[in-house]
C-alpha cells in the first residue's frame, strides 16, 4: 500500500483511511489482492472494508476503529423526561451528544455512540434530533411504573 491518507470520521470512534495498492489494475485478480492485503495503521494490520478501481489505480478503503480519539463521541447532560404517557410503560430519557466531528453525519454518531444509564447499556440512541443547542439522543425505555 502507498499514499495512505486519513479521511473523515464515519461513525463512533472510527475514521476512514484510503490507500493505493501496488498491483496492476490490469491484473484480473486485483480485487482479491486488495481484500487480502492488510495495511498497518497505528501499529496494527487492517484489511480493507472495500476496494475500487479509480483512474487506473486500485484503492482500498479502511475503517480504523483504534486510536482515533477525534472520532470518539460521548453523552452528557442526562435528563429523565419521565413517562411518555400514562399507561405507556415507557420512560423518555435524553442526553446531549458531545464531540461530534464537523460535517459528520450526526445521526450515524447518535445511533452508534454507546450509553449507560439506569443500570442498562445501549449501543446508541433510539432516535436523534439536531437543534441549535446541539445533537440530542433520545431513548424510550421499558418502565412498568409508567
Amino acid at each position: 500500500w502507498t499514499n495512505l491518507e486519513s479521511h473523515s470520521c464515519t461513525t463512533y470512534a472510527t475514521r476512514e483511511y484510503v490507500a493505493e495498492l501496488n498491483v496492476s489494475p490490469w491484473n484480473r485478480q486485483w480485487t482479491k489482492f486488495c481484500k487480502s492485503t492488510p495495511v498497518v495503521v497505528h501499529g496494527r494490520p487492517y484489511f480493507p472494508s472495500r476496494c475500487e478501481y479509480r483512474s487506473g489505480t486500485v484503492i482500498g478503503h479502511f475503517d480504523i476503529k483504534y486510536d482515533e480519539p477525534d472520532c470518539v463521541t460521548y453523552w452528557s447532560g442526562y435528563r429523565n423526561w419521565g413517562c411518555t404517557a400514562k399507561g405507556s410503560k415507557k420512560r423518555h430519557i435524553e442526553q446531549h451528544l458531545m464531540n461530534v466531528p464537523v460535517n459528520a453525519d450526526y445521526k450515524e454518531f447518535c445511533a452508534t455512540t454507546p450509553a449507560r444509564f439506569l443500570n442498562q447499556e445501549f449501543p446508541g440512541a433510539d432516535s436523534c434530533l439536531n437543534s441549535i443547542w446541539g445533537v440530542y439522543g433520545q431513548w424510550f425505555i421499558d418502565d412498568p411504573s409508567c
